[in-house]
C-alpha cells in the first residue's frame, strides 16, 4: 500500500515567503479612517474570492454601526462662563469648518437660540441653497455642565419622539459682550464662527481664526460662509 500524504488546506490571505501572489485584503488595515460622520464608520471587507480582481480594490463597504465619539488625550479649553439668557437670540454663520451635513448650505447662514422653561435650549437653523430654496433645521441643545453652560449637546433627530444622537456644541471662544461665539467640538472636526452682525470687519474674523488656531482647530481649513444681508 502507497502512502499518500494529507491533501493541503487551502489558505485565504497568506503569503508565503518568495511569492508573488496578492493578498485579497491586502492594505485593508492600512486603509485611513474615512467616518461618515461623528457617530458612524464604515466597515470593510473582502468579497467572495470569485468576484475578486487583481486591478480592482478589494475592499468594498458592507455596512455600518453606531458607536462612541472617539476620545482624545487632550480637548480645547472652554470659556469659563457663560450666560446662558444673552447667548439666545440670531447668530450668523461667518465662517465654518467643511461638513456633508451643510454641503447644500451655500449662504445666509443663521440660527435663532431661545432658552425653553424646561432649561432645554431650541434651535431653528436656516440657509439659503444654490438652487434659491431655503434649508431649515429644528434641534434641541441641553447644558453638560449646568454651572459653567459652555459645554453642551445638541440634536437634530429623533426617534419615535426622542431626541438622539447628541453631539458635542462647545463654546470655545465668546466675546466680552457676546458678539461672537467660537463653536466647535472636542475631535476639532467641526468648528463654526459665529456673530451677531452677518458682516463684521475682516480684522475681526482674522483674529477670531486666530483664537481657533490657538485651541488646536485647523483655522486655515474653514471656509467663508457669504451673507447677503437679506435675512
Amino acid at each position: 500500500m502507497t502512502d499518500r500524504l494529507p491533501p493541503k488546506r487551502r489558505t485565504t490571505g497568506i503569503q508565503r515567503p518568495g511569492s508573488n501572489a496578492k493578498r485579497p485584503n491586502a492594505g485593508v488595515d492600512d486603509r485611513p479612517e474615512q467616518p461618515l460622520s461623528d457617530w458612524a464608520e464604515e466597515i470593510y471587507t473582502a468579497p467572495p474570492r470569485n468576484q475578486q480582481r487583481d486591478d480592482v480594490d478589494a475592499r468594498v463597504t458592507v455596512s455600518t454601526r453606531l458607536r462612541k465619539p472617539r476620545v482624545y488625550l487632550t480637548a480645547p479649553s472652554t470659556v469659563e462662563r457663560m450666560d446662558l439668557e444673552r447667548y439666545m437670540g440670531r447668530w450668523y454663520e461667518i465662517a465654518r469648518l467643511p461638513y456633508f451635513t451643510q454641503r447644500r448650505c451655500t449662504q445666509d447662514v443663521h440660527a435663532d437660540y431661545r432658552l425653553g422653561d424646561d432649561g432645554m435650549v431650541y434651535v431653528t437653523n436656516r440657509c439659503t441653497h444654490a438652487d434659491g430654496g431655503i434649508g431649515t433645521a429644528q434641534a434641541i441643545a441641553r447644558p453638560v455642565d449646568s454651572t459653567a453652560n459652555t459645554r453642551l449637546e445638541i440634536s437634530f433627530r429623533m426617534l419615535y419622539g426622542v431626541h438622539v444622537l447628541w453631539d458635542d456644541y462647545w463654546v470655545i471662544g465668546l466675546g466680552t459682550d457676546y458678539e461672537y461665539a467660537l463653536v466647535g467640538q472636542p475631535s476639532r472636526r467641526r468648528g463654526w464662527v459665529l456673530a451677531r452682525d452677518p458682516n463684521p470687519a475682516q480684522a475681526d474674523i482674522q483674529r477670531w481664526l486666530d483664537e481657533f488656531e490657538a485651541k488646536g482647530f485647523p483655522a486655515q481649513a474653514f471656509e467663508r460662509t457669504h451673507q447677503s444681508g437679506q435675512v
